[in-house]
């Protein structure tokens, strides 16, 4: 069963790409759109929500909706929270798909990855890389290290799957530390991404935790920057 609010989203979306309404022009007010529909506006409004998620419009709180370019579609990480890859991608209306490229017991883990993970001792930890595609399309490459305790028995089949459903299934995960950089890529991994020549990728180190705030994983990522912005919301201390 659909919800009305996505099947008026779905309506405003096709009015959209057929042109309806221009590049940058705004959407008509909440109630004239609650009038066309027959609806409430909060209905309205939810399918507003639903078409800012789905990177076709931008809402300024002062001036209105307005319609997004094309070239300016990219897929937000963190735009609506902590998602898995996969959850992200099939809310962008994508088939996710997953190559595992390397699956091992850590042998030599980096100080930086024992400072995050908060080691004390040799705690035994998956070592996982990764290529994540969307549409057949490569867009994130991943190296994981996560504690064995939280998924002993993870495979090559299994890490082919959302590792945030098989970690949840012991523990939740809750919240997310990251730092991003911009490099430039050379090599295998700019290959995997089919980077064009040059061009910057968005190297983001990320740290997730449990509730208590106990480290479950780290991983470091590479995405391409003509497929992916980041969101974040940044508090004012007073």
């Amino acid at each position: 069963m659909k919800y009305l609010y996505s099947e008026i989203a779905d309506k405003l979306e096709q009015d959209i790409k057929n042109g309806e309404f221009g590049i940058h022009q705004k959407l008509p007010a909440e109630n004239e759109l609650s009038f066309r529909f027959e609806t409430s506006r909060l209905t309205i409004r939810k399918a507003i929500e639903e078409l800012q998620r789905r990177d076709l419009v931008v809402k300024d709180r002062n001036r209105g909706t307005f319609i997004l370019p094309p070239e300016t579609k990219k897929i937000s990480s963190g735009l609506n929270g902590l998602y898995s890859f996969s959850e992200v991608a099939k809310r962008q209306h994508m088939k996710p798909e997953t190559v595992v490229l390397d699956l091992e017991t850590a042998q030599e883990v980096p100080s930086l990855i024992k400072k995050q993970l908060q080691l004390q001792g040799d705690e035994p930890l998956w070592k996982l890389e990764r290529l994540r595609l969307g549409n057949g399309e490569p867009l994130t490459h991943e190296e994981i290290y996560l504690q064995k305790r939280f998924v002993p028995d993870l495979t090559e089949k299994t890490a082919s799957t959302s590792l945030f459903k098989m970690i949840e299934k012991n523990v939740s995960i809750a919240y997310a530390s990251q730092e991003l950089e911009a490099v430039i890529l050379e090599g295998r991994i700019s290959e995997l991404l089919q980077n064009r020549s040059g061009e910057p990728t968005f190297l983001v180190h990320t740290t997730s935790y449990s509730a208590d705030g106990y480290p479950i994983l780290h991983d470091e990522s590479y995405y391409r920057s003509d497929k992916y912005s980041f969101h974040n919301i940044l508090y004012r201390h007073h």
